[in-house]
């Protein structure tokens, strides 16, 4: 069985409810999920990366609702740690959510990335049936009963080209899907740092009455421990860190990286986004396959998740 630890956390405890599905430790096929109950519909923000793990979730979802309540999946983006389990979610019915750029990938069906991950527990995932899959391309809301969400797609390339959030007003929760990390090293390797940084002040304008951040990867947090600067910061060292023209010493500014934030897990993260920076500010062409062959040389070799997740 695998070690991930799930925390279920109410943010509302009475109806509707509204809940975060707080995932660690924080690891390539490990994200946060949540969701929100009405009277009418339950909404499930994202999935998880196996059949198993997606299953463990959806059982958790029902001890909330009723088997009867119609299902709508929202998909923050299409990583498979988010999306993979789509189909396992909607194996009773239901339909699904994402940004317009997203939704190709989603009814593509599961990203398993044999050539630079190892995984023997995936388990039977299946695409969700393309019909069910719809494209956010502004914002719209959705009517639970007795409870409407918003979910707003980024009008942009950031974390992927295709990111939306979702926001509960009465609680103030903010589902911030990829957008966000809290304690895990960001992944630009595959969208815009330039953008990413765009979305972090889209954030903070759009959505002023956060009270609970719920980050794609890592603890929840509040306004008041900044968790957007923290990123933003980040971001903008990637900038300044590959804004020379010339070709920089990619694994000496990661090693640095390293010892500027010395606490976040999966660090071979920050080769790829040094690599994404550079390109994007001299506008080279950067190959996703060469981005994923150096972080997982910066790994140390194919990225076992077996072993990563307890297996």
């Amino acid at each position: 069985m695998s070690a991930i630890r799930r925390n279920i956390v109410p943010l509302r405890y009475t109806d509707p409810s509204v809940v975060a599905y707080v995932r660690s430790p924080s690891e390539w096929l490990v994200s946060n999920c949540g969701w929100i109950r009405g009277r009418e519909g339950v909404l499930l923000l994202d999935t998880c990366g196996t059949e198993q793990h997606t299953l463990d979730l959806v059982a958790d979802v029902r001890k909330y609702s009723t088997v009867e309540m119609p299902l709508t999946v929202v998909l923050t983006h299409a990583h498979g740690s988010h999306s993979n389990g789509t189909g396992v979610a909607l194996r009773n019915g239901g339909r699904v959510l994402a940004a317009a750029a997203a939704v190709g990938d989603v009814r593509a069906g599961p990203r398993r990335d044999e050539a630079n991950f190892h995984c023997t527990h995936w388990g039977t995932l299946e695409p969700p049936p393309p019909e069910v899959v719809h494209a956010v391309i502004e914002p719209v809301e959705v009517d639970l009963g007795d409870v409407v969400v918003e979910v707003v797609p980024f009008p942009g390339v950031a974390h992927t080209d295709g990111d939306l959030v979702l926001f509960e007003p009465r609680t103030g929760t903010l589902f911030a899907g990829g957008l966000l990390s809290v304690g895990a090293t960001p992944l630009a390797a595959f969208g815009s740092v330039p953008g990413w940084l765009t979305a972090l002040d889209w954030l903070d304008k759009v959505f002023p009455d956060v009270r609970t951040f719920v980050p794609g990867h890592g603890e929840l947090r509040h306004p008041g421990s900044f968790p957007i600067a923290v990123q933003r910061t980040y971001l903008h060292w990637l900038l300044d860190a590959t804004a020379s023209a010339d070709t920089p010493d990619f694994t000496g500014l990661a090693t640095i990286a390293r010892r500027r934030w010395p606490t976040w897990t999966l660090p071979e993260r920050h080769l790829g986004n040094l690599m994404r920076a550079h390109a994007d500010q001299h506008g080279h062409p950067l190959s996703p396959s060469a981005v994923m062959q150096a972080i997982t040389e910066a790994a140390g070799g194919k990225i076992d998740l077996d072993e990563r997740l307890g297996r």
